[in-house]
């Protein structure tokens, strides 16, 4: 029969153990990490946003582009002389909205990675092509309801032309506009972007009501960090 002192001792003995398996726990992943190289922390990383999921801020919109569901798959890590920052190459199957607008795409993505706090972390998103890409989308749906010609010009690359012909003529004339879009499905290549759109717009003209949706195809190419539209806003 175990005594009061048998009894303390086995209870000691436990603690101790589980405290050894806590601190396990915390570090091991760490050494491992370390061990492995960065690519193994930086694969892991953007494969733990796929259950946390995505949040990326689009300056000017109301709130962010937000995932229902996302795969990072492919992944290449390239890591660059001082191994204090990288890159990470992946294909990207996202679904999501910005606001009312649904938001798909697949393609390819790079994530610049940098050290911090010890540990490999996107240097700004996990998804910084997406978010340029859709921050485009939605300051030219903004300057469209807005009939703002000076505010499309700045997202147009170099040599396309500013907007005009029919289709802007009319937009400009519509009272009370609202142009919305409803999704944006987008194609990431390497340096290009091809997003098909579905719009709708309302609002009234002097002699009758608007309310009429549509779909166009829009191209937009890498420039720096932003993607600008080419051959046409349009």
């Amino acid at each position: 029969m175990r005594t009061t002192q048998d009894w303390s001792r086995f209870g000691g003995g436990v603690i101790v153990i589980l405290a050894l398996g806590a601190t396990l726990a915390l570090f091991v992943p760490r050494f491992l990490g370390a061990a492995a190289g960065p690519e193994l922390e930086i694969i892991t990383a953007l494969k733990a946003t796929e259950s946390s999921g995505l949040s990326l801020p689009v300056p000017g919109a109301p709130g962010p582009l937000t995932s229902r569901q996302h795969r990072f798959a492919r992944i290449t890590v390239n890591v660059a002389p001082g191994g204090q920052r990288a890159e990470a190459q992946a294909t990207l199957d996202f679904e999501g909205a910005l606001g009312d607008t649904r938001v798909g795409t697949a393609g390819v993505e790079r994530v610049p990675f940098v050290v911090r706090n010890g540990s490999w972390v996107p240097e700004t998103t996990a998804a910084p092509r997406l978010q340029a890409v859709v921050w485009a989308l939605e300051s030219r749906r903004r300057a469209l309801q807005a009939a703002d010609a000076e505010s499309l010009g700045r997202l147009a690359g170099p040599g396309t032309p500013g907007v005009g012909g029919p289709e802007w003529e009319q937009l400009r004339q519509v009272r009370a506009r609202g142009y919305q879009a409803e999704a944006w499905y987008v194609r990431l290549e390497r340096d290009d972007a091809v997003v098909t759109e579905h719009w709708r717009l309302q609002g009234a003209l002097p002699a009758r009501p608007v309310d009429t949706r549509g779909q166009r195809q829009l191209s937009l190419s890498l420039s720096g960090d932003e993607f600008l539209f080419s051959p046409s806003l349009m």
